[in-house]
């Protein structure tokens, strides 16, 4: 604990007055997800801005190993319930920037979307008992609640990587296992062009 302390300190005096208030028990995050909370490609993913329950939930899930990463499980574990609220909540207070003026579901006529990760996102495959992304992640992906979390601008290499996760039955633990059922029914095509798909929508 003396060296995450030390470490948050050392952050905050160079990195600004923007950090001072990281808990210590975040010390050890930055490192992948970055002070600014918004993660690199092939890293780890932008958590900044996520609601603060979201954020604990997922380190609990990692704890009792509903998502299984050989990096952050042991991270999760090295945190009590104090550390998991203080840091849940540091990462929510980060500022995190979304699509200005999102889609709805329905905005975009069905003859305009001409790519696979688009169509999915906004149409689904209702033949296949697909919903579409945006009917629970919100508009343009960018999230809903404490259940939802931001699509909109994700590292794609990272969304990905959690579809076939939950594919595989290595991520679970989310609300009556609807995102195992949805990621069971894609290909391997459909995960990477809705990942890239979510991954290019504008933020900024």
């Amino acid at each position: 604990m003396k060296k995450l302390v030390f470490l948050a300190s050392a952050l905050a005096v160079t990195t600004g007055s923007a950090y001072a208030d990281m808990p210590p028990q975040a010390a050890a995050c930055v490192a992948c997800h970055q002070a600014s909370g918004l993660g690199a490609p092939h890293l780890a993913p932008a958590i900044a801005g996520m609601p603060a329950a979201y954020l604990a939930a997922q380190l609990k899930h990692f704890q009792n190993n509903e998502r299984q990463n050989p990096i952050m499980q042991p991270m999760a574990m090295a945190l009590d319930e104090a550390g998991i609220k203080a840091t849940s909540e540091w990462f929510a207070s980060l500022p995190l920037e979304q699509p200005k003026n999102p889609d709805f579901r329905g905005d975009k006529s069905p003859a305009s979307l001409t790519e696979r990760g688009e169509q999915l996102a906004y149409l689904g495959d209702w033949q296949r008992n697909i919903p579409s992304c945006v009917s629970c992640h919100g508009p343009g992906g960018v999230g809903v609640g404490d259940t939802f979390p931001h699509l909109a601008g994700q590292h794609a290499d990272y969304l990905e990587s959690q579809l076939k996760a939950w594919q595989a039955g290595t991520r679970s633990g989310d609300s009556h296992g609807l995102m195992g059922h949805i990621a069971k029914k894609l290909t391997a095509d459909e995960i990477t062009a809705v990942a890239n798909y979510f991954a290019s929508v504008e933020v900024k």
